[in-house]
């Protein structure tokens, strides 16, 4: 058979007109990592690169290569471009060939009369995406908002009128990296008749059989009609099938049906930790009079389903939203995924299976491919597939407005189907969903769109509604396709695809973000159906940044800290987030207070995910009176970091762990322990159950709907199996169990006094001890909430541990904390990668932090208390490394280690005087917003009011420091009484917290 494919991938020559270079640069790549490796520009993410190297975006780079063709009488030559970012025009021996503006698509040439026997050359010419874009925007009859990001991202502008990665022109996470070059695979196709260019199929069940769909596409030159003979194998069901196919230039998909007999045992796919992901094997091969092609994917038989129907008989109290697999509801456990790398050719395999191996460890079974990055990789998918991680997938619009002329659809139009085509088939992917944010700016006003809403509601519609919903609907009708998120799902439809409210908590799914309430409080956060983004800042581990900082560097004041923020006023709404629950650093030596800062951010970071995300939980049977709750979803932002800055992500660059991922293990767990604060009397502690069998029970008096754990097979409504029998004996040993609450003063290691509860849930979320902190303190002795802190575990009816966790009854500024040493005992090699490490400390200790300078890996657990004098922590390393080099390198540290400012002052705690900084800088923000209000609104001034803001904003925030330091001053004369009674009142409006507080 004549079929083969020549890779032109290797080594290509790389040049630039303007500045004379001329290097070499592999393929897949990018120019950066070209100029990298050629030692001609640095590490792009040290220090401020990012802006020093923004050189590179503006110039037009040129690809060349040469290549050798045997005299083999081939009929045909095809040249395939899996992925070209982005503005390009190829070209082979001279002649124009092809151009392209979509770095999403797929492109492919009859290059049959280009192409010559001997050495030929093809070269790529990539103008700068920047300029273009730029170009582009001159061109518009009209603003097609946003034109620029905020300055502090040091980005580039009008990113939204090319289809290109839309954070690669900057974000308020990354940097900016306009990449171009070859980024996937570049491959001549040789055959004489027609081959398999793609393979696609949908998995359904109709009654109860399992079906699947199966498109084969192929390729072909000339005008001729080729005959072949299809053969499709699912040899592990033994399924197969054959049919003669004719090819012709009007004729490139043959379209089939599997039909899986009822009598074969089809073992399900589940989502991770409700059972196994068994996957199957589908070869597809067509064979002409002279060609064999062959084209493989792998399924998963599952059913997945978004459900929105009334949560009560009353219609007006809104829609559930949460997915059902299998027949059973699922609360999505995840986060949100960002590109690995602002190069992806830096993305290999490793990296991804680390990542979503480590999602997997922290408990989680779903993950939103984020509408401003990538489609990811075939690897991403397969992985998600092999570890039963549910997939969310945005299409890449995020955050703008977006063009409609004809020929930005058109493109459009190629890269939906391209890509629906390439992932339909991944029984992980649950949703695809049109966008990100972007009905909810719209509708917001983000972009000053009200000044003319029909013309932007027009061209949302034509997009989202218009052009790529009927693709996704024709190729993929197994899934439910939403314009937007967040959005209102049905309810916006209904509303003409922009709602009233895209964000509410009746409908659909939001984005929660309030940098100015308290994020340890559960009070401050919303009911919804489900939170598919909610998360806070927090800085990168310390061994992460020694890669791209300088010594000098390390100081809360310098530039790089500053550079390394994107996000407006991040560093300043950290200090003061972290100053609401701990006391912020003090030491004199400057890398000291720094990284003791980075230290306290992630434990905000981590202690504010743990709130919001529990708050989730115990919602999730729970319907309140005004109709809120039913949350089934709980996706924080974000997972994975793309360089070394402070982010919302609970992943590093470097891919260590931060004190949030190893909190997610927790909070995320199946069996949940969740204490919280009902008001500030009450202590409630919820029960929180999943990966067991469930299913909706409705109210017989007012339809109601709650989720009842099932564990008894005649109560299932569908057809049961060995999976659904196994997960009901989950369900019957998890519902009943009972809890030990215990009662510890920091200054013992032995509990002063239990309490010991049984429980038996009807529902898989329920309280199950309830008591005022009175009588928890007189019960227990407890001299006061500032000397004590409850250890809580649980076990199931069997008696078998199956959760613990941990509550300190005030935030820890505020807790009188004994001086702990925790020291490392013991470091044991357990096995090539794994390791035994043995604390010691004589007091109480909280957020013990682990941490490692160069050996990655991580551990078993982080920023945990010590309640007990020793404990054993697991590592786990990524590389063969001795006992002795991670001893040497092994440091640990307590929150008693970080210096702060009420230890300078003989023990006195700065409570008040952090409230009243508190206080100045959100009221200053207030008065800003209030002005800006009036700029925009009032006096209509719509041009210049974005840089008023920044500049008033940085002026508030120097008027906040001096008196930040006023304060300082006037404490190390008389400190502020550790004692004083300041009441934190149920909160109305959250954006009077700070007032309330003070």
């Amino acid at each position: 058979m004549s079929f083969k494919i020549v890779d032109l991938g290797g080594n290509w020559t790389l040049t630039d007109d303007w500045s004379g270079i001329k290097t070499f640069g592999r393929v897949p790549g990018s120019i950066y990592t070209a100029l990298v490796d050629n030692g001609i520009i640095q590490n792009p993410l040290y220090r401020q690169n990012d802006v020093n190297l923004a050189w590179i975006g503006y110039t037009d780079w040129n690809y060349t290569f040469s290549f050798s063709i045997n005299r083999d009488k081939v009929l045909s030559k095809v040249l395939v471009c899996e992925g070209l970012d982005t503005m390009a025009v190829i070209n082979i021996n001279g002649k124009k060939i092809g151009q392209t503006d979509n770095m999403f698509v797929k492109y492919s040439w009859d290059v049959t009369d280009i192409v010559q026997p001997g050495v030929n050359t093809i070269s790529i010419l990539f103008t700068s995406a920047v300029k273009e874009a730029a170009e582009r925007a001159n061109k518009s009859a009209y603003l097609i908002p946003p034109q620029c990001p905020p300055s502090v991202e040091n980005g580039e502008c009008h990113v939204n009128q090319i289809r290109k990665e839309q954070c690669s022109f900057g974000w308020d996470w990354g940097p900016s990296f306009p990449t171009q070059g070859i980024w996937k695979p570049i491959y001549l196709e040789n055959f004489n008749t027609a081959i398999i260019s793609d393979l696609s199929a949908v998995v359904s069940k109709e009654n109860s059989q399992w079906l699947i769909s199966v498109a084969v596409y192929f390729t072909m030159t000339g005008n001729s009609t080729i005959k072949g003979q299809l053969f499709a194998d699912l040899s592990s069901l033994n399924v197969s099938y054959n049919q003669q196919v004719f090819i012709s230039a009007v004729n490139r998909i043959a379209k089939f049906v599997l039909a899986i007999p009822v009598s074969t045992s089809v073992h399900l796919w589940w989502p991770k930790g409700y059972g196994q992901q068994p996957l199957f094997n589908l070869s597809v091969t067509l064979t002409t009079d002279s060609d064999k092609s062959v084209k493989q994917i792998r399924l998963g038989f599952r059913t997945v389903e978004l459900v929105q129907e009334p949560v009560t008989n009353n219609t007006d109290l809104g829609l559930t939203f949460y997915f059902r697999v299998n027949g059973i509801p699922i609360f999505l456990k995840g986060s949100n995924w960002i590109p690995a790398d602002s190069f992806q050719e830096r993305v290999t395999f490793d990296n991804l299976k680390y990542l979503l191996t480590s999602a997997v460890l922290a408990n989680i079974n779903s993950l939103r491919v984020w509408g401003g990055g990538v489609y990811e990789s075939n690897d991403f998918y397969n992985l998600c597939d092999e570890l039963g991680i549910l997939i969310w997938q945005d299409f890449m619009f995020s955050v703008a407005m977006y063009p409609t002329r004809e020929e930005f659809l058109e493109s459009v139009t190629m890269e939906v189907k391209h890509q629906v085509q390439r992932l339909k088939h991944h029984p992980s992917i649950i949703l695809w969903a049109g966008n990100n944010e972007n009905e909810k700016g719209l509708r917001q006003n983000w972009f000053d769109t009200d000044k003319n809403f029909s013309l932007y509601y027009h061209d949302y519609l034509q997009l989202y509604v218009n052009t790529i919903k009927p693709i996704v609907n024709e190729e993929d009708w197994s899934r439910e396709y939403l314009t937007s998120s967040p959005t209102n799902g049905k309810e916006s439809e209904k509303e003409g695809y922009v709602a009233f409210d895209p964000d509410s908590e009746f409908y659909g799914d939001i984005h929660f973000y309030n940098y100015m309430i308290d994020q340890w409080d559960a009070r401050w956060f919303e009911v919804p159906r489900m939170a598919s983004e909610y998360g806070i800042q927090a800085w990168c581990n310390n061994e992460t940044l020694a890669e791209v900082f300088i010594p000098s560097d390390y100081d809360m004041n310098s530039k790089m800290v500053s550079h390394r923020q994107h996000h407006v006023g991040g560093n300043l709404e950290m200090a003061a987030e972290v100053g609401l629950h701990l006391n912020l650093p003090d030491s004199t030596n400057p890398a000291v207070k720094f990284t003791d800062f980075i230290y306290l951010t992630q434990i905000n970071q981590a202690m504010s995910i743990r709130s919001q995300t529990e708050h989730y939980r115990r919602h999730q049977s729970e319907l309140l009176s005004d109709g809120r709750g039913l949350t089934m979803g709980a996706l924080y932002w974000q997972l994975n970091d793309i360089w070394q800055a402070p982010t919302w992500a609970s992943i590093d660059y470097s891919g260590s762990w931060k004190m949030l991922h190893y909190f997610a293990k927790s909070f995320f767990m199946k069996n949940l322990i969740s204490p919280y604060y009902v008001d500030d009397k009450i202590l409630d502690v919820y029960i929180v159950i999943d990966e067991i069998a469930i299913q909706e029970v409705k109210n017989g008096v007012n339809g109601s709907l709650s989720f009842a754990p099932l564990t008894h097979p005649k109560d299932f409504r569908s057809y049961l199996t060995s999976d659904i029998l196994s997960l009901m004996k989950k369900s019957s040993l998890a519902v009943q169990g009972s809890l030990k609450i215990d009662m510890h003063v920091y200054t013992s290691f032995e509990p002063i006094h239990s309490w010991t509860v049984s429980y038996n849930l009807t529902t898989t979320s329920a309280s199950v001890f309830r008591k005022s902190i009175d009588d928890l303190l007189s019960e227990s002795g407890c001299p006061a909430k500032e000397k004590c802190i409850l250890y809580l575990s649980s076990t199931d009816s069997s008696g078998v541990p199956v959760s613990s966790t941990w509550f300190a009854l005030t935030y820890p500024k505020y807790s009188t904390l004994p001086p702990a040493e925790v020291q490392i005992q013991s470091v044991v090699k357990v096995d090539a990668n794994t390791f035994q490490i043995e604390l010691y400390s004589n007091a109480v200790a909280l957020y013990v932090w682990l941490s490692l300078d160069e050996i990655k890996g991580h551990f078993s657990d982080n920023g945990f208390p010590m309640l007990t004098s020793a404990i054993v922590v697991m590592f786990y390393s990524t590389a063969d490394v001795t006992a002795d080099r991670l001893a040497s390198e092994l440091k640990v540290k307590s929150l008693v280690d970080v210096q702060t400012l009420s230890k300078n002052y003989n023990g006195y705690n700065t409570y008040g005087c952090h409230k009243l900084f508190l206080f100045f800088s959100f009221l200053f923000q207030n008065i800003l917003e209030t002005l800006i209000f009036f700029l925009k609104v009032v006096f209509h001034v719509q041009t210049c009011y974005k840089l008023i803001y920044i500049f008033l904003y940085f002026m508030l925030i120097c008027i906040s420091f001096i008196i930040c330091r006023i304060l300082v001053l006037f404490l190390k004369k008389k400190p502020c009484n550790r004692h004083m009674n300041i009441s934190r009142v149920p909160p109305t409006n959250h954006n009077l917290h700070v007032l309330a507080q003070v």
